[in-house]
């Protein structure tokens, strides 16, 4: 299926879940790499407003194939600096924060007969998901972020 957002707003979101459910195997680094590779390609193949990998922000947490050398060096070959998560802070991060809860109430009724017609459903249920609700997530998740900041980094509640 042809990309014909308008923007990438869903396209970034998407590769968040599509991560999440992709690279399964967390001991090699290879899954990862193949991951950001296809990734770039898809934001480059968007009609309007073609997307480098490297202005994307890129969050992460300390999981293994984030941290190896083989994925630190794709990169920086890349001009991407990946902003770390802190850990146990799913909050910080609008997956955990919002995308997964999403994803779960769209995809309620649904039963998957593998792995690929999962990850069409899910490909098709990011698509339901408004530009404005995404946009809305994210400046909560910005003011979450200054709210933690100015106390020091404690947990806020929203």
């Amino acid at each position: 299926e042809e990309d014909d957002y308008s923007d990438g707003i869903h396209l970034q979101a998407e590769a968040g879940i599509d991560h999440c459910t992709t690279c399964r195997d967390h001991s090699r680094p290879e899954p990862m790499i193949e991951y950001l590779r296809a990734t770039g390609k898809r934001f480059l193949s968007l009609k309007k407003d073609k997307i480098r990998l490297k202005d994307c922000l890129l969050m992460w947490d300390n999981a293994r194939l984030h941290t190896t050398t083989d994925t630190r060096e794709f990169l920086t070959r890349r001009d991407v600096e990946p902003v770390k998560q802190s850990p146990y802070s799913p909050d910080l991060n609008l997956c955990d924060r919002f995308l997964f809860w999403k994803l779960k109430h769209l995809l309620r009724e649904d039963e998957f007969g593998g792995h690929e017609e999962a990850t069409l459903a899910v490909q098709r249920a990011m698509r339901r998901v408004s530009k404005d609700e995404l946009y809305d997530q994210l400046r909560k998740l910005r003011g979450h972020c200054h709210d933690v900041i100015a106390v020091g980094g404690i947990m806020c509640t929203d």
